[in-house]
């Protein structure tokens, strides 16, 4: 797979919320706003996080395509902001200008460069897989059921992308920093998810996830990438089915409450890119191809 692979796939992937119930204005329920409300607040800002320096920094780098790529992934991410914002709106929960999180993510991401930055990003994003899928649970509105499906269908995406970077950059680096480097990681991982439980417990409790089943899900996502990291491993994105059989076999799922697929996420999977067992270019050309 190659930077070129990414943005076209971004390019496709364009106007995918267009279909969401925006007429389901059902309110929530008293007991669903006390266990969303401050959840929704904390990861609608951070989803809009704004990526100037991220986008200044991805063009420093000198491919073309990944910068491409990486200004279809801030906007990708300021839709979903944009999403979660009018959802908001509609259920009069005020959208916050600043949380003391997001600061702290901004400044965790700047000081050592790109990689350092996605490798930050990457860390909020396996957090945010897993909470959309409690906050899907954790609802019955059939709106924010279908904005967190959404979401959760775009980051499979992001996901493979900063692992094909971060595959390119490890490359030809010594073993002995590559273990470093990754227990550094996985400390941030371990540190950010426990951060983000105690703040959004109500949420991933409501969704049925204890502290235990969401330091699971954490693991097995965050192996999941590192694999993906690998020189020979596989760079897979999982299909609307995939994704449904992981929700399956977590915590307060049953068959009834998994929706039928998207037909136009396996449609752009097929169309834009052979995921399965896809090549890696390891050049610093146009379009990041050897």
């Amino acid at each position: 797979m190659t930077f070129t692979d990414v943005k076209t796939y971004f390019q496709a992937n364009r106007g995918s919320a267009a279909g969401l119930p925006w007429h389901d204005a059902q309110p929530l329920t008293p007991a669903e706003q006390r266990a969303v409300r401050t959840s929704l607040q904390t990861f609608q800002r951070g989803e809009g996080t704004g990526g100037d320096h991220l986008l200044d920094l991805a063009r420093q780098y000198g491919v073309p395509d990944y910068a491409a790529a990486m200004q279809l992934f801030i906007e990708e991410e300021e839709g979903h902001a944009a999403m979660l914002g009018r959802f908001m709106d509609q259920q009069h929960i005020p959208q916050l200008q600043t949380h003391w999180l997001h600061e702290v993510f901004r400044t965790l991401g700047r000081p050592l460069g790109l990689e350092h930055m996605v490798r930050v990003i990457l860390t909020a994003e396996v957090v945010a897989a897993v909470y959309y899928r409690a906050l899907r649970q954790a609802t019955g509105s059939a709106l924010l059921r279908g904005i967190c499906r959404r979401i959760l269908l775009d980051e499979e995406m992001h996901l493979v992308y900063h692992c094909v970077a971060i595959r390119q950059w490890s490359f030809g680096r010594g073993r002995l920093a590559k273990w470093l480097w990754r227990q550094f990681y996985r400390g941030l991982m371990a540190g950010t998810a426990l951060v983000v439980y105690t703040a959004s417990r109500r949420t991933f409790q409501a969704g049925g996830y204890s502290v235990g089943r969401f330091g699971a899900a954490i693991a097995a996502e965050y192996a999941r990438l590192e694999r993906m990291q690998q020189a020979g491993g596989t760079l897979a994105l999982r299909q609307e089915s995939e994704l449904m059989d992981v929700m399956k076999h977590e915590p307060g799922i049953t068959q009834a409450t998994v929706p039928p697929p998207i037909e136009r996420h396996a449609e752009l999977v097929e169309a834009s890119l052979p995921l399965r067992q896809a090549p890696l270019s390891l050049g610093r050309g146009a379009g990041g191809e050897a």
